[in-house]
């Protein structure tokens, strides 16, 4: 009976032993068990969110070329895929030399990005070639309210009374300025308030002998230079009807004198040393004291080591009066896209306030979207931005465009680099110009 009794405790304890030693296999199962579930049901979640979210699918690309303004791209694309979590954004960076060469050459081989950047000079060209896409129809249909977009930038956009693209940002001119050259030099910090006459004596006082230092960038350029100061003067580069040049005005005359004025006072590099090294580089070099800018040199300003030594105020004054060159980015679609609705998605997207907020929280650009402007502003609060916001409100002039604009503005660049190379006469090279700007007009 004893040894029947221990027989089956011992086959008892055997039981439990082999079960205690299958219990973690088994846990184990039952974990990787578990866990399959549940991914199963994350996958089956992920696509019920797809679904629900329909809209286009497939893939896009986005062509622009400002490096500073990735990052805020990037942010608008995660953004984006939360509504549209079946569209991807393949953004592609050119640089601003290389991206018109780029854009027409792909255009011309079936290649286009479905979105791109454009601006002011080129989209006449682009319009009446059939290159982006007219979209009137979709803006019908769309949440988009076009009173949130200043009418002057819509109207950069506006062809032959059909609207091409939605604004994107807007910029204007500003006078930037190092302040340890000022500081190393005594001389006090510029002032919104300034004159013309108040920037041309800094400049002389910022100007080494030793050639190590010079007061401005007198470099010629025309949205970031002369044409502020003709607006300034009471000048015009073009008549209102976009048939006739404005170079024969003495008002427009007198604001290039002003400009050749100063590579005569020795206070700019020459026109030969700014060629080989432009103005901005040597500005951001140390070597140039003031220059005149766009809003959107900020992203190149903060990206410096020593960024807390630039600030920027507005334009000088001329004759009492104030001008700055107003122009802004559009983001338009190219005809021959094979995704429009998901481009017109992304367009749709980049268009609205939360768009419009990432890129002012970014500094990327001032916003376009009316009342998003001063988050630009406050997002660095460490430079005098306001005073581009300002000039927007107070002296802007739209930027200057016809048709062949290229065509002009090349001629333009030609004649009076020679007037700052201080190989030309003003009044001779005006003239010229003026000649040649009514000859390509004529023919538009």
């Amino acid at each position: 009976m004893k040894k029947k009794i221990f027989s089956l405790l011992l086959v008892a304890t055997l039981i439990i032993t082999l079960l205690s030693a299958c219990a973690p296999k088994e846990e184990a199962k039952k974990e990787e068990s578990k866990a399959k579930q549940t991914e199963k049901k994350e996958e089956k979640k992920t696509e019920a969110k797809k679904e629900e979210a329909g809209g286009p699918s497939g893939e896009i690309r986005m062509g622009y070329w400002d490096k500073g303004q990735t990052p805020y791209l990037e942010a608008c694309v995660t953004e984006f895929n939360k509504k549209y979590p079946n569209v991807t954004v393949t953004l592609e960076l050119n640089s601003w030399k290389e991206y018109w060469t780029k854009l027409e050459n792909s255009i011309a081989g079936g290649g286009a990005p479905d979105v791109f950047w454009m601006n002011g000079p080129y989209v006449t060209k682009y319009a009446q070639g059939g290159v982006i896409m007219p979209i009137d129809d979709l803006l019908a249909n769309s949440e988009i309210d076009t009173s949130n977009y200043a009418q002057a930038l819509l109207d950069l956009y506006h062809i032959d009374g059909v609207q091409y693209a939605i604004p994107k940002d807007f910029d204007t001119i500003g006078l930037w300025y190092n302040k340890k050259l000022f500081d190393e030099a005594g001389v006090e910090y510029p002032k919104d308030d300034w004159t013309w006459e108040d920037m041309v004596e800094a400049a002389k006082k910022l100007t080494k002998d030793d050639g190590s230092v010079f007061g401005m960038a007198a470099q010629y350029r025309d949205q970031t230079g002369i044409y502020s100061t003709i607006f300034a003067n009471g000048g015009k580069i073009i008549s209102d009807d976009k048939k006739s040049s404005g170079y024969n005005m003495p008002e427009t005359v007198e604001a290039i004198r002003l400009w050749a004025k100063l590579q005569e006072a020795g206070v700019s590099p020459t026109e030969a040393a700014l060629e080989e090294t432009p103005s901005h580089k040597q500005f951001l070099s140390g070597r140039i004291a003031m220059m005149q800018n766009g809003s959107w040199f900020l992203n190149q300003i903060v990206e410096q080591e020593n960024a807390g030594d630039y600030d920027v105020v507005e334009l000088p004054s001329v004759n009492g009066n104030k001008g700055t060159v107003i122009h802004g980015l559009g983001n338009c679609i190219a005809a021959n896209t094979e995704n429009p609705d998901a481009a017109w998605a992304w367009v749709e997207f980049l268009a609205s306030k939360k768009a419009n907020e990432i890129s002012a929280e970014t500094a990327a650009a001032i916003p376009a979207f009316i009342g998003t402007a001063q988050a630009w502003v406050d997002a660095r609060p460490e430079y005098n931005l306001k005073s581009f916001i300002t000039s927007s409100e107070k002296y802007a002039y739209p930027y200057p465009t016809s048709l062949y604009s290229g065509e002009w503005e090349t001629a333009q660049a030609d004649i009076f680099k020679k007037v700052f190379a201080l190989e030309s006469d003003v009044d001779e090279a005006c003239k010229q110009f003026n000649d040649k700007m009514n000859e390509i007009l004529a023919t538009e």
